[in-house]
């Protein structure tokens, strides 16, 4: 993995990276980040759903995250960032 500390990710540039590659403005409130080392994965929340969310692949690296009743993006889980960060 490319990394296995938060410290040394920049994550307001994986976040337009991800704009980039799926075409989806992100917000930019960030609440939570959690980093997987051994499953090369990070999540960003940017707010908790207030029922539930749905997650959907929006790119082969990418899952987005939305509150089902108001159809905003919770958040974003990146698959893969090894992968993720040779795109775009």
């Amino acid at each position: 993995m490319v990394t296995s500390s938060l410290l040394k990710l920049d994550i307001d540039g994986l976040l337009g990276k991800v704009e980039r590659l799926t075409g989806t403005k992100l917000p930019r409130e960030v609440v939570e980040v959690t980093l997987e080392p051994s499953l090369n994965t990070l999540c960003v929340r940017f707010k908790k759903p207030v029922g539930g969310e749905l997650g959907e692949p929006a790119h082969p690296q990418i899952h987005l995250f939305k509150d089902r009743g108001t159809d905003e993006i919770t958040a974003v889980e990146l698959v893969d960032m090894d992968e993720l960060l040779k795109e775009a």
